[in-house]
């Protein structure tokens, strides 16, 4: 499965570490490039922006956001969404 991380800190890194070693295929953002650098050495995709986060991962998009609550997160999902479509049932 792919999975789309937003937020390389403490609990975001480890996460996408972990799903990575369970053989899942993370594609991996956060403003902080040293933080994308360290995981793409270990088999993640790096991505320099939201838009090309977005355009790394495959339909359906599963994207986790690893952000503090608050204005950071609601304006990150404000920058997503216009790029994400629906899911069809």
């Amino acid at each position: 499965m792919q999975l789309g991380i937003v937020g390389l800190g403490r609990m975001g890194g480890n996460i996408a570490r972990r799903l990575t070693e369970k053989g899942h295929d993370c594609v991996v953002f956060d403003r902080d490039t040293a933080a994308i650098d360290k995981l793409v050495t270990d088999h993640m995709t790096g991505a320099s922006d939201l838009p090309d986060f977005v355009s790394k991962l495959t339909q359906p998009r599963a994207i986790w956001l690893m952000l503090p609550a608050g204005k950071i997160t609601e304006d990150t999902i404000a920058t997503l969404r216009p790029m994400l479509q629906p899911t069809t049932s």
